[in-house]
Parts: structure tokens; sequence; C-alpha cells
């Protein structure tokens, strides 16, 4: 099961306190061990919100092994916000997709936040929407290509005012033919496999010509990506 945060949303907290029980483990997984403090602020957020989240030692984020350990005996995982550059930099250093694939076919829920969320697509192209306000690229990265566990791009914080940021998402979706889900913050989507099970918001979705619109809701089931990932 796979929660999508565009910056808070109560709404989802409420639904996996509801899910997860009085007991259970909620882990925060920063985009990179030397990167802690948008991990610890969301900790100190879901706290509040009833959620057991807690954080490691940057060596326990640092070592593979350890982080598998981590992640497999928790209930749920919080990818945070952050660069999402350097998060994808770490995923790929320590294998986190394998470890996240793992983990959520053993059950587990996977939460990602704004670049928690990104790295979760196709390819973290939307890092760079708009243009004019991009992610920093402050590592060099062989690939782009994310963990592709939900079939589409996913655009955190969006400003459906922007005409620019309108206009360049919708070229994301007709170049890689994969739709676009752009969240406002506050909204926030759940997804069990590719079927939408809570939306928050009104989401905007920008769709290739060769995908067919679908509905945003409850019951609806994504279409698997038929585009190409470039690296």
């Amino acid at each position: 099961m796979i929660y999508i945060y565009s910056h808070d949303v109560p709404e989802l907290d409420e639904l996996l306190l509801e899910t997860l029980g009085p007991k259970h483990r909620f882990t925060m997984i920063p985009p990179s061990p030397k990167e802690m403090g948008e991990a610890l602020h969301a900790m100190e957020v879901f706290r509040e919100a009833g959620l057991h989240a807690r954080t490691q030692s940057t060596r326990f984020y640092r070592d593979p092994v350890r982080l598998h350990n981590i992640i497999m005996n928790s209930d749920a995982v919080y990818l945070s916000g952050g660069n999402t550059f350097e998060f994808l930099d770490y995923a790929q250093h320590v294998g986190l997709f394998e470890m996240l694939t793992e983990f959520e076919e053993a059950g587990g829920i996977i939460v990602g936040e704004s670049a928690g969320s990104i790295i979760l697509s196709p390819n973290i192209a939307t890092a760079l929407i708009p243009t004019s306000c991009p992610d920093e690229e402050t590592v060099h990265l062989e690939s782009y290509t994310g963990m592709g566990r939900v079939p589409f791009h996913i655009s955190p914080h969006h400003d459906s005012s922007s005409k620019q940021e309108n206009d360049e998402l919708q070229a994301l979706a007709h170049y890689s033919k994969i739709p676009v889900i752009a969240l406002h913050d506050g909204e926030g989507l759940v997804l069990e496999g590719n079927e939408i099970t809570r939306v928050v918001g009104n989401p905007s979705k920008y769709y290739p010509d060769i995908v067919p619109e679908v509905s945003l809701e409850a019951g609806t089931v994504m279409p698997e990506w038929a585009g190409e990932t470039p690296d």
C-alpha cells in the first residue's frame, strides 16, 4: 500500500493511524544520511497526529544491511521530503527500491512526501518542473529512473495557477507517454496495487494522447504506464 502526500495531509494521517492500529513501528527515511532535517520535522508532525514515528542514527541509514533490517521490522516507512536528486542517489547506492518492494510485498505501508513521492514514479522528471524553480542537481546521477512503483509521474507542491507549470507538466506527459498527477499542498492519494482507494483534494491530471484519461476517485485502477523512461 502506498500513501502519497503533498505537505501535511491530516486526513491521511488519521487513515494511516487507523490502518496501523495503536501498536506500530513507523520509520522515517531521510533523503540521505547527512540530511536528517526533513525526516526529523516529519517525525514530530506525525507524532502530534498520534503516530509512533521514529528515526535512527545515521550509521543505520548508511549500512544497507542495517537499513534492510530496520525497514523489514517496521509496519510503515516514510520517505522524506528534501532534494530529489540526493534521495535518488542514496536509494541507488543502498538498494532502497529493492528493499521497499520486498517490504510492501510483506504487507508494509510506504508513505512518500515531496521528494519521497517523486522517487516512487517511473523517473524523477517532475523534480525539474517548473524549470524556473527546480530541485538543485547537487549530485551526478548515471540514471534518473525511479522506483516505478506508481504508474504515473507524481508532481507535489503543484501551483495550478502557473501557466508555465501547467504547460511543462502537459509536455512531460506528452513526451514521456506517462500521465502526471499533480498534487497541491494538502492533497494526497492512497493506492493498493494500482487501485486508488482514497483521494484527498482535487489533484490536477495531465494525460498523453495515447493514454485514456481516467477519473481520480476511490476504485479507479490506474493503467500501467506505456512510456519509455529516459536514463
